[in-house]
């Protein structure tokens, strides 16, 4: 799906395929900042394979590429028995506030709710305004049940 970001940039969101992963790693390698929250992307490079080949064998992936590189990566990551998912996205540093992660998103979550999902969830830092805005813009609201006074729960019923 082409798109334009809110600098008038046009940008690219599509489906992960085998042949993007050097792509998405390298995106993880210079993302900033690492390992803020919850530990996500990880600090050191192992791990971050891991953790990346993790969301690629469990999730359905969507990228969002812009000259030629990728920036950003939202995923759910689906448990069919219980009918929902978690929901992660990244975007780097530069590219945020341009409505990247809005097309990201909206892509994902119609992706979900293709598969039949009908609760997409996700923990979000409880004082990063930014991505409650995004989440908010989609439906999500706040669950009773905060696990810190540093995180919260988001839920979306599809």
């Amino acid at each position: 799906m082409r798109c334009i970001d809110k600098h008038g940039k046009s940008f690219e969101v599509k489906k992960y395929r085998l042949e993007d992963y050097a792509a998405l790693e390298a995106m993880y390698v210079t993302f900033y900042p690492k390992g803020k929250f919850q530990g996500m992307p990880p600090l050191q490079d192992e791990a971050s394979r891991k953790w990346i080949n993790g969301l690629l064998e469990n999730g359905e992936n969507f990228l969002a590429w812009q000259d030629g590189i990728i920036v950003g990566h939202v995923v759910v990551l689906p448990d069919f028995d219980k009918g929902d998912a978690e929901y992660l996205i990244f975007v780097r540093h530069p590219n945020r506030g341009r409505g990247i992660g809005s097309e990201l998103s909206r892509a994902v979550l119609q992706h979900a709710k293709n598969l039949g999902l009908e609760t997409i969830w996700l923990i979000v830092g409880a004082t990063n305004f930014r991505a409650v805005g995004l989440y908010r813009k989609f439906g999500f609201r706040f669950c009773n049940s905060d696990l810190s006074e540093s995180e919260r729960k988001m839920i979306l019923n599809l």
